[in-house]
């Protein structure tokens, strides 16, 4: 009985573990621009990053 508890526990707990992971890396996939990574400008679409001008206001 407590080794079917055990499994019952653990399987899902693992589960979690695996989506947390995967979830993670999809974030920082979605997070990436053209500034921050290989991309071409072009693959900004339309949440372009605001340019950094070097004049001062």
């Amino acid at each position: 009985m407590p080794a079917q508890r055990d499994e019952l526990i653990l399987e899902p707990w693992a589960m979690v573990q695996t989506l947390t992971v995967q979830n993670n890396e999809l974030q920082a996939r979605l997070n990436l621009n053209s500034r921050n990574s290989t991309k071409s400008p072009s693959s900004d679409g339309l949440n372009k990053p605001q340019p950094k001008s070097l004049r001062k206001a």
